[in-house]
């Protein structure tokens, strides 16, 4: 992708499980024009040309068009990838069975382990071997390729109608990968067309677990991200638009569509990262460094964090308990609570939100559409925040019986009224996901009361004050379309590539030019290939550790200061990871050895982001009509309803109020406080009530817990 891309139309677009959203930007003048549509599942592409057709742009005024998607993740947690053989060496077949020893629930013995992405009997071995510094014990020969390929054989026959993969993971193939090559080459000329993920290449790190998890994650998914480029690019071409395209990557970079369907476990949170960037871009458009990002959509809620205006990256996610994948993610918590998570009793009879979701067919019960399960969007049309009239730009009509209807299901099992049940739904939701935010912040020595909160995501602006309450946030922003803001964020994505090189050493034995030497050389292949996807720039560069007290089991990633390394850059290094360790930990040990065990190198192409431009003054927006919302401490109030666009710079809004807008609504509580900044942000105050859960004692001035 060009990095030259101001002047013509640029869009960016993010597929999700409920609606598919895009933002078009003009490069020539700034205008910002939008679509969302509901999602194809079954075809993504479908809803993703529908959505560029509608948006009336010329193929041949499309400079650069950047997909987010939830296609890989998707798969992987609803089981739906391909069946992978999984090749190992001699011996290590069981090690994606044996996993890590660590249990998620220590009392419960009824808990069972996920299951791996394979299966035992598609576990294969082959008699080769090297050692950790890389000499061959053992190698390959032509009799073990010969019996491999007939195991193999077999499975493909047996079944034919199915995607058959390959993961290769042999031991210390990081050090070595010479072996997995010669079998994935073998492979390649007796199987033509059949995919092959290689440990060396997909994750080339130590842990001999893990690795084989991220190689099997890759496999699992390849054919379908595939089909998904295939079937994009064919649609793509019959529009007539022929130039390059690309995928966001877990990481907030992108990656153009060909590298992306042979490198598709970097596409897992692929959707979900664009919202973390657009978040970091409205907080420091507003000035604010450290900001929580609170993506709410029609399935999910994904939080993230921006410190000191960088985002925060992680080198390992989990899709379930002990199946982790290692590469390069943005740090954030997902959980199961969208505008389309199901309320439900469980067998204790408690009332529980998601992690089910009622999806894009049928929806939530107000949608019309055959759901009769209650949701949280029925619990806000029953309470009066939505307007079933005017959902979508009036695309999509909600029928307020219906939603009453399934809120009521669940009313009579909790002895409620169907408000008190809405508002029990709002408000669990609600503290589920200020409970991750703590988990981001709180538990991470961080305080939240220093940090500004950006909500977006269709449902995001809804919950946004409440949740900010929870937590003790002082700011909300809700950007303009929050609804399509991990879509914006697309346009922001920088060009990335990364490299890792595992390499374990002590601080008492450090060769500072051996480090400098390998260092440079991942350097110049990731400018290599940075070129080879487009970006002419000069690039950042990012350099970075994984370290930790010799005995202790796992790393902290610190950075390598900038300029060739030498033994007083590591110096240096040493001391930056004894100040993290005392900084997350609260203590550091400086007479310890220090194990240095993986470095990182991050190389960065940005291009020219979008500019939001400054509204033009305009008379104080006056409300459309007042319509009746129901709020838990303060019963039925009568609440004026505004239409986004009304709003010009500096305008003040008091709650209780409602913004709505085409892909979103906006809810002021009463004593919140709204001010439209130039560029259209929506810059609240939220009023300081109590938080979630606690009452106040007027007696005594002490708190009480309370439970739903």
């Amino acid at each position: 992708m060009s990095d030259d891309t101001r002047a013509g139309v640029r869009i960016g677009i993010d597929t999700g499980g409920t609606f598919t959203d895009m933002v078009v930007m003009d490069g020539s003048t700034g205008k910002v024009s939008v679509v969302k549509r509901p999602s194809t599942p079954e075809d993504p592409s479908e809803a993703i040309l529908d959505a560029i057709v509608r948006s009336s742009v010329a193929p041949e005024d499309i400079d650069n068009l950047v997909l987010g998607t939830t296609v890989a993740v998707n798969s992987l947690i609803q089981r739906t990838g391909a069946r992978v053989l999984y090749v190992a060496t001699d011996g290590m077949e069981d090690i994606p069975f044996l996993q890590r020893i660590s249990r998620k629930f220590h009392y419960d013995l009824s808990w069972e382990r996920p299951l791996p992405l394979t299966r035992r009997s598609d576990c294969l071995g082959i008699l080769e071997r090297v050692d950790y510094t890389g000499k061959v014990v053992h190698r390959l020969e032509p009799g073990a390729l010969k019996d491999l390929t007939a195991q193999i054989r077999e499975r493909i026959d047996e079944d034919a109608d199915a995607d058959v993969t390959v993961a290769i993971n042999f031991l210390f193939s990081y050090v070595r990968p010479d072996h997995e090559r010669i079998v994935r080459d073998h492979l390649a000329t007796k199987f033509p067309g059949l995919l092959i993920s290689i440990s060396s290449e997909v994750a080339p790190i130590w842990r001999e677990y893990e690795r084989a998890s991220t190689t099997l994650a890759d496999a699992y998914i390849r054919p379908l991200v595939s089909r998904f480029v295939d079937q994009m690019q064919t649609r793509l071409t019959n529009f007539c638009y022929t130039k390059p395209w690309a995928l966001m990557k877990s990481n907030g970079g992108q990656l153009l569509s060909g590298t992306a369907a042979q490198r598709p476990v970097q596409t897992l949170l692929s959707g979900q990262s664009g919202g973390v960037i657009a978040g970091q871009y409205y907080g420091d458009l507003a000035g604010d460094k450290n900001v929580i990002t609170c993506d709410m959509g029609g399935t999910s809620t994904d939080v993230g964090v921006v410190i000191d205006g960088h985002i925060d990256y992680t080198t390992e996610w989990e899709l379930e308990f002990s199946l982790p994948v290692s590469a390069p993610f943005i740090e954030m918590t997902t959980m199961g609570a969208g505008g389309g998570s199901i309320a439900w009793i469980d067998k204790g009879g408690f009332l529980k939100v998601g992690p089910q979701s009622a999806g894009a067919q049928p929806g939530p019960a107000c949608y019309g559409l055959g759901g009769t399960e209650p949701t949280i969007t029925d619990a806000n049309v029953v309470l009066g925040r939505l307007n079933p009239d005017n959902f979508l730009g009036g695309e999509l009509v909600l029928e307020a019986s219906r939603a009453l209807e399934a809120i009521c299901t669940i009313a009579s099992k909790l002895g409620l009224e169907a408000d008190q049940a809405a508002q029990a739904i709002i408000e669990l939701a609600n503290e589920n996901i200020a409970e991750a935010m703590r988990q981001l912040t709180v538990r991470r020595g961080l305080d939240p009361r220093e940090f500004t909160l950006v909500a977006f995501g269709g449902a995001g602006p809804l919950h946004a004050t409440a949740i900010a309450r929870a937590v003790g946030v002082h700011r909300v922003i809700i950007p303009p379309h929050p609804g399509l803001s991990s879509a914006f964020g697309a346009l922001l994505a920088d060009m990335r590539v990364d490299k890792t090189w595992t390499y374990i050493v002590r601080s008492d034995n450090l060769n500072a030019p051996i480090i400098d030497k390998r260092i440079q050389e991942l350097e110049k292949e990731a400018v290599a290939e940075l070129s080879e996807e487009g970006f002419a720039g000069t690039p950042t560069v990012r350099r970075s550790s994984n370290m930790r007290y010799l005995g202790q089991n796992f790393e902290e990633e610190v950075d390598i200061p900038p300029g060739p390394i030498d033994d007083e850059t590591l110096a240096t290094l040493i001391e930056a990871f004894h100040a993290h360790h005392e900084e997350m930990y609260g203590y550091r040990i400086p007479w310890e050895v220090i194990e240095m065990v993986r470095f990182n190198l991050t190389v960065s192409g940005t291009a020219p982001g979008p500019t939001l431009p400054i509204l033009p003054p305009s008379p104080a927006a006056e409300p459309s009509i007042t319509r009746d919302v129901t709020f838990s401490d303060l019963g039925v109030l009568p609440c004026p309803v505004y239409q986004r666009e009304s709003l010009g710079p500096n305008q003040v809004l008091e709650g209780p109020a409602i913004i709505e807008e085409l892909d979103s609504t906006t809810l002021l509580h009463p004593g919140d406080r709204l001010t439209s900044s130039l560029q259209g942000l929506a810059l609240i105050e939220p009023s300081a009530t109590t938080t979630i859960g606690q009452i106040p004692d007027s007696s005594n001035g002490h708190q009480e817990t309370s439970s739903l």
